[in-house]
C-alpha cells in the first residue's frame, strides 16, 4: 500500500515525546516530508503501467500482423506463379496431345480411305461376277 500523506505534526509530537527536541523534530518532519514527496511523485500507479503495457502490446500485435500479412503476400504471389506455370505447362501439353491426335486422326482417315479402296478393287470383281450369274 503506497503511502499518499504523512502526518508531519503527529510525527514532531512523538519525536518530542521521545525526547527530541522541537527543532530538530521539525527538521525531521520536514525533511522525510521531502523525500516521500520526491518518491511519491517518481512512483508508477498501477493504472499508468497497466495502460503503457496496453499499448506495448497493441503495438508488438500490429508488428506481427503487419509480418503475418507480409508473409501471406509472399506466399500468395509465390503460389500464384506457380498457378500460373503449371497452367502453362498443361496448356503446353494440351495443345501437344492435340496436335499429336490430329495427326493421328488424319492418319486414320487416310488408312481407311486406302482400306475401302483395297476392299473395294478386291470385292468389286467377286460382285460383277456374282451380279452376272444372278442375271443368268
Amino acid at each position: 500500500m503506497a503511502i499518499t500523506t504523512f502526518d508531519t505534526h503527529k510525527f514532531v509530537r512523538l519525536l518530542e515525546l521521545a525526547g527530541v527536541p522541537l527543532e530538530q523534530a521539525e527538521v525531521q518532519a520536514e525533511v522525510l516530508t521531502e523525500a516521500f514527496m520526491v518518491n511519491l511523485e517518481s512512483l508508477v500507479t498501477k493504472e499508468y503501467l497497466e495502460s503503457r503495457l496496453t499499448a506495448k502490446f497493441a503495438e508488438q500485435d500490429a508488428r506481427i500482423d503487419t509480418r503475418f500479412a507480409e508473409q501471406d503476400a509472399r506466399i500468395a504471389t509465390r503460389f500464384a506463379k506457380q498457378d500460373a506455370r503449371i497452367d502453362t505447362r498443361f496448356a503446353e501439353q494440351k495443345a501437344f496431345m492435340d496436335s499429336a491426335f490430329a495427326h493421328i486422326d488424319s492418319r486414320f482417315r487416310f488408312h481407311s480411305w486406302t482400306q475401302a479402296i483395297i476392299v473395294a478393287a478386291v470385292i468389286m470383281p467377286y460382285l460383277e461376277r456374282l451380279a452376272a450369274l444372278l442375271r443368268n
